[in-house]
């Protein structure tokens, strides 16, 4: 069995929901943990959405596990 890689999404703009619904949804290799955008309030958005974290673009970068 393969282990889930762990992702995040950088930006979360319109086109954000086609990219995290496929992501979550279609690819069982992917685990997607978190999102972030220059705008907290959209971040926030997504995540609650779709049931992960809002990190930040530092937090992402830092995270060897991502």
């Amino acid at each position: 069995m393969i282990k889930p890689v762990k992702t995040a999404v950088i930006g979360c703009g319109a086109i954000s929901d086609a990219y995290l619904n496929t992501m979550i949804h279609r690819f069982k290799g992917l685990d997607v943990v978190g999102c972030c955008d220059r705008n907290p309030d959209k971040a926030e958005a997504k995540a609650q959405k779709y049931g992960i974290k809002t990190l930040s673009l530092a937090e992402i970068l830092a995270d060897d596990s991502i």
